[in-house]
């Protein structure tokens, strides 16, 4: 039942960070932000477009091609929440969720990588982002912590 309310909390402050003020671009004046979270989450995703281009001839080589790869692995952070409350269902699962659980630790270093490139500055609502998908996660820590998964805390 713990587990349950702390995903439950997690979640709850994971929503509520899509409709606040996420970044901010480094500059001043028109376009530099700030972003709402949920227009973040549209931009990074839609980036997946783009992973064509970051194979063809040269495009590897590109300077911009860290910051595209960077925004294409924190656009899939939110489906990848999805996924892991999906299979938090099935406790046999327990494996494929805690690859999961790296791999959005992985999109989260991205986006901070992408921060710095772009340069843009978190606000937040892109804290509380990063708050809520650590709530969740954070029963399979301690489960991985005590040895056991995730749905066995109490």
């Amino acid at each position: 039942m713990k587990t349950l309310i702390v995903r439950l909390v997690g979640i709850a402050i994971f929503v509520v960070a899509f409709f606040l003020p996420a970044v901010r671009g480094a500059e001043t004046g028109p376009g530099s932000g700030p972003y709402i979270g949920w227009t973040c989450a549209v931009v990074a995703i839609s980036a997946s477009a783009g992973i064509p281009h970051l194979f063809t001839a040269g495009a590897m080589h590109d300077k911009e091609t860290l910051g595209a790869l960077c925004i294409i692995l924190s656009g899939w952070i939110n489906p990848l929440v999805g996924l892991y409350l999906l299979f938090s269902i099935w406790k046999k699962l327990v494996v494929v969720r805690r690859v999961v659980a790296v791999a959005m630790l992985v999109g989260m270093v991205a986006t901070w990588v992408f921060f710095v490139k772009a340069p843009m500055y978190p606000l937040i609502g892109h804290y509380l982002w990063i708050g809520g998908i650590l709530i969740v996660l954070s029963p399979e820590a301690v489960a991985l912590f005590r040895g056991r998964p995730a749905l066995e805390t109490e």
